[in-house]
Parts: structure tokens; C-alpha cells; sequence
């Protein structure tokens, strides 16, 4: 197959072999984390910085790299990112790069107010925070032993600010926290936020049978949210988001449904991701992925990292597997 990269007007756009712009880069800078949680933790095993970590000399190249090729957006994510004592610079970094218009950061939020001010003065301009559950037992639960209040208070500083959009990312998973979803939903009616519910991928090599259990479709998680709100509203949105998106009438957020494995959206996909270990994956739902480490070691990393992008790129499969499968990597090594 040939490599392909086309230029609009003065800017440049990276095309895979199924014509998808590949724009997005999801950047893990830690395995670590200071929650546990049952979906991307689920041995409760705690993860240490392995050897040959991302620097933020190497995070500098390769976000130079994908700049070059016209990816336009960064999400840092772990892990939690927020471990990484480094990350602002990191995010500095990813500001100073010609091209790259949005710099956000997936977290838990457990030590965002606690960072807040130097993560905006690096350039942040916006949060995903997960929250799976506001009732306090049903969040220790699921992130065995977190403490909502502290994700609660995490929402409040993005809100202050101004980091909008702030998005909030529940996975539901039936007998744990799908009677939360209506509380969830109800976040937005008052104030800009945008609750996502994201249906449970089989990322974390849970026996099949229980995974089945488990799985909550999309179309239910809307039924309980309309059963007691009405019709939602749809609302427009970028293609290329995995989320579908809407609005209770009158709210002032939105609610989103990501539902890869109900409603599959690999076909508007334009994303790439960099592991902590140096390893770029071209699709989230495969094994399949490219040791880099010998692009970070060249003589010219950025040439030799641009090289890594376009064969990733040509390596991006049509579709993800979405079927309970043991995968060589949990979500948590993976990267949010």
C-alpha cells in the first residue's frame, strides 16, 4: 500500500489508507495511577515507571514529528498523567509546536486543584475527568477506595477555569454503576458540562462470561436517562468524535454516548496512540502495535519519528476488535 499525506491550502493532512485524517494523538506519560479501578486496574497490581519512560526531550520530538504531519491535537493520559511531576513542561511543549491547537488532559482529578495553576500556566486548555459514580459508596467501589469529593472539587476548578469544554467520562458496567447515570446525566442541567457514558470495552482480560454480564448497551443507558428527563436533544458535533451527542431540554451541558461496541465508529477514527514505553498503536481495540524506541535513539529523531507516524498510519487497521479477547496489554498500560 502507498503512504499517503495530502496538503489543503497551507496545511497538511495525514491520510491513512482508508482515506481517514488521522489528526488526534493520545499520549501516555505514566502506567501509574493512584486509583485502582476495577475496569482498567483490575488485578489491583500497582504499576511502577518501567525503564525507558518517555522523557520530555523524546515527548518534544515526537510531538514535533506529528506536527510536521499535520496532527493538530494532544491528550495526555497515563495512567494518571498527573503523577508525572513533569507533565506542564510537557504541556508546554506540546503549546509551543506550530499546528497543535488543543492540549487537554485525561485524569481521575484526585490532585488537580492541586496543580491546577501550573497546568494553565503551561498552556492546558482543557480536562476529561473520569467519574463513574457521584454516590460516594459506589465510587470507592469502582475505583477501589477513591474519594469523590476530590473528583467533585476537581470539576469545580476546571469550571473556574474556564477549561470548557470539561468533559466527564463514566464506564458503565451493570451491577455496579449503571443507577448512577440519571444523577450523572443531571450534572449538565445547571451548569457547561458534557457527561459522556462510554459503553465497557473488554480491555481488561475479564473472563468473558462475566464481561457479558456486565456490558451495558448505549441505547439502555439513554432509556434510563430519558425514562426520567424526556427525549434528548441531539446536538451537533464534530464527525470524528466517538461521541454521539445531546442535550436534556433546557440544560445547559450536554450528555454523550461512545458506544464502540454497540455503534462502532472506526470508520471516522483519527487517532493515534504513544504508550509510556515508546510503543505507538494505531488502534486502540487491536494488539497490534510498533515498538519506536530505535526513532528516539537515531541521530535525527524527528525525521526518524515522522517515518514512525506515516508506517503506523499505513498499518491502521479498518476496524477494532470489540469482542471479549485476552489482549497483551489492560487498558491501563494501553493509555486512556
Amino acid at each position: 500500500m502507498v503512504l499517503r499525506w495530502a496538503a489543503k491550502g497551507d496545511k497538511v493532512k495525514l491520510l491513512d489508507n482508508y482515506g481517514r485524517v488521522i489528526k488526534d494523538l493520545r499520549i501516555s506519560v505514566t502506567p501509574r495511577c493512584n486509583l485502582h479501578c476495577l475496569y482498567c486496574h483490575p488485578l489491583g497490581l500497582e504499576m511502577r515507571e518501567p525503564p525507558g519512560t518517555l522523557t520530555v526531550e523524546e515527548v518534544d520530538c515526537f510531538l514535533e514529528a506529528a506536527s510536521l504531519l499535520g496532527l493538530s491535537s494532544v491528550r495526555f493520559t497515563g495512567g494518571e498523567p498527573l503523577v508525572r511531576k513533569e507533565l506542564p513542561e510537557m504541556i508546554a511543549r506540546a503549546r509551543a509546536k506550530e499546528g497543535i491547537e488543543d492540549v487537554a488532559i485525561t485524569t481521575n482529578g484526585l490532585l488537580f486543584v492541586r496543580r491546577a495553576k501550573e497546568l494553565v500556566e503551561a498552556g492546558l486548555n482543557r480536562v476529561n475527568i473520569s467519574l463513574d459514580a457521584i454516590t460516594p459508596e459506589v465510587f470507592a467501589r469502582i475505583t477501589r477506595g477513591g474519594k469523590v469529593e476530590r473528583a467533585l472539587e476537581a470539576i469545580e476548578k476546571a469550571l473556574e477555569l474556564n477549561l470548557h469544554p470539561v468533559k466527564l467520562n463514566a464506564v458503565v458496567i451493570r451491577g455496579m454503576n449503571e443507577e448512577e447515570v440519571v444523577p450523572l446525566a443531571g450534572l449538565s442541567l445547571d451548569r457547561p458540562l458534557h457527561v459522556r457514558f462510554i459503553e465497557y470495552m473488554h480491555l481488561d482480560n475479564s473472563d468473558p462470561e462475566a464481561y457479558r454480564r456486565r456490558f451495558v448497551p448505549g441505547k439502555e443507558t439513554r432509556a434510563r436517562i430519558e425514562a426520567v428527563y424526556g427525549p434528548l436533544e441531539p446536538v451537533p458535533h464534530d464527525p470524528t468524535s466517538p461521541a454521539r451527542v445531546f442535550k436534556i431540554p433546557g440544560a445547559q451541558g450536554t450528555v454523550g454516548f461512545i458506544n464502540p461496541v454497540t455503534e462502532p465508529f472506526c470508520s471516522h477514527c483519527s487517532r493515534l496512540r504513544l504508550t509510556s514505553d515508546k510503543k505507538l498503536r494505531p488502534c486502540l481495540l487491536t494488539d497490534l502495535e510498533m515498538d519506536i524506541a530505535w526513532a528516539f535513539a537515531a541521530p535525527e529523531p524527528v525525521e526518524a519519528l515522522v517515518d514512525a507516524i506515516l508506517i503506523a498510519t499505513n498499518r491502521k487497521p479498518a476496524f477494532g476488535n470489540t469482542l471479549p479477547t485476552l489482549r497483551k496489554r489492560v487498558m491501563l498500560g494501553i493509555g486512556g
